[in-house]
C-alpha cells in the first residue's frame, strides 16, 4: 500500500541513535570542532536532506504499488498482457524516478561530500555505496525500457519486481546510514546558514524540474513543506511562484499515470483546476 503523503514524515528516531558525531576521530583539524548541533533550531528529520529521502522512498513505494497492480490484475478484468498505455506510464514514471535519484546522488558526491571533507572525515562508504546502487538502478532501467506492449504481463512484471526489489533493498539502508551518520556529522560541523549555502550551490547546479519539486511536496505533505519554507527562511512568495506550480504539475502530469496503473484504466486528461491537487 502506498504511503500517505501526510504520514511519511513521522518524527522517528534515526536508526543508529547511538552514533556520536562529536567523536573526535571524525575531526579534520582543531579549526573546525564538532560543536554546531546546538545552533540547529529543528531536528534532523526536518532537514531538506532527510525530506529528499522521504520523497525517494515514497516514489519507490508508489512504483512498487503500480507493478503489483499491473501484475496482479485478473485476466477477466481486461486482457492480461501489457497494453500500450501501461508501458508508456511505467516507462515515464520510472524515467522520472531515475532522473531524481541520479541527481540526488550527484549532489551528494559532487557538492556535499567535497565540502564535508574540509571539516570532517565523511565516511567513504556513503559515497562508495552509490556505485552499486546506480548499477542496480541501471539494470532496472534497462528492463523498464525493454517492456513491450502485448507481452505477457506476469512474465514481464515478475522480472521487474525482483530487480526493483533488489534496488530498494540496496538504497533503503543507504538512506538510513546517511541520515544517522552523514546528516548528524554535517550538523555537528556546520551551522544552518553554512550548510544552506552549500545546498544552494547544489540546487543551482541541478536545477530540479517543476514536477520534481511537486513530488518533494507530495511525499512530505503540504503542511510540512510550508513549515520547511519558513524554517529555511525562504520568502513566502516562492511558495506561490515555484513550489505550488510545481506541485500542481506533479499532480497533473505524474499522479494520473500512477492512479491509472493502480486502477487498471487508461489515464484520461483531467481538467486543470486550482484545487485539483487537494482533493
Amino acid at each position: 500500500m502506498m504511503i500517505h503523503p501526510e504520514e511519511i514524515n513521522k518524527e522517528e528516531t534515526p536508526a543508529a541513535a547511538t552514533f556520536d558525531p562529536t567523536d573526535l576521530k571524525y575531526r579534520v583539524s582543531d579549526e573546525f570542532p564538532p560543536d554546531k548541533e546546538s545552533t540547529w533550531p529543528y531536528p534532523p528529520e526536518k532537514s531538506g536532506w532527510f525530506m529528499a529521502h522521504n520523497c525517494l522512498r515514497g516514489m519507490m513505494e508508489q512504483f512498487q504499488d503500480c507493478l503489483t497492480s499491473v501484475r496482479g490484475r485478473k485476466a477477466n478484468e481486461y486482457p492480461h498482457y501489457l497494453q500500450v498505455w501501461q508501458v508508456d506510464c511505467l516507462q515515464e514514471l520510472f524515467a522520472f524516478q531515475y532522473d531524481m535519484v541520479k541527481e540526488h546522488h550527484t549532489t551528494e558526491d559532487n557538492i556535499l561530500a567535497p565540502e564535508f571533507l574540509k571539516r570532517f572525515k565523511y565516511p567513504d562508504k556513503l559515497v562508495d555505496d552509490h556505485e552499486g546502487i546506480i548499477k542496480q538502478l541501471n539494470k532496472v532501467n534497462g528492463i523498464v525500457k525493454n517492456l513491450k506492449p502485448g507481452a505477457d504481463a506476469v512474465a514481464s512484471i515478475d522480472e521487474l519486481i525482483v530487480e526493483f526489489e533488489k534496488y530498494s533493498k540496496a538504497i533503503r539502508p543507504h538512506f538510513e546510514e546517511e541520515e544517522s551518520v552523514g546528516l548528524l556529522l554535517s550538523r555537528a560541523y556546520f551551522e544552518p546558514k553554512e550548510l544552506a549555502k552549500i545546498m544552494k550551490k547544489g540546487h543551482s547546479q541541478t536545477k530540479p524540474q517543476p514536477e520534481a519539486i511537486g513530488c518533494f511536496i507530495y511525499f512530505n505533505g503540504t503542511d510540512n513543506m510550508r513549515k520547511f519554507i519558513k524554517q529555511e527562511g525562504i520568502p513566502i512568495f516562492v511558495w506561490y511562484l515555484v513550489f505550488l506550480p510545481g506541485y500542481k504539475k506533479y499532480c497533473r502530469n505524474i499522479l494520473p499515470k500512477v492512479n491509472a496503473l493502480k486502477n487498471g484504466a487508461e489515464p484520461v486528461p483531467e481538467k486543470r483546476g486550482l484545487f485539483s491537487c487537494f482533493f
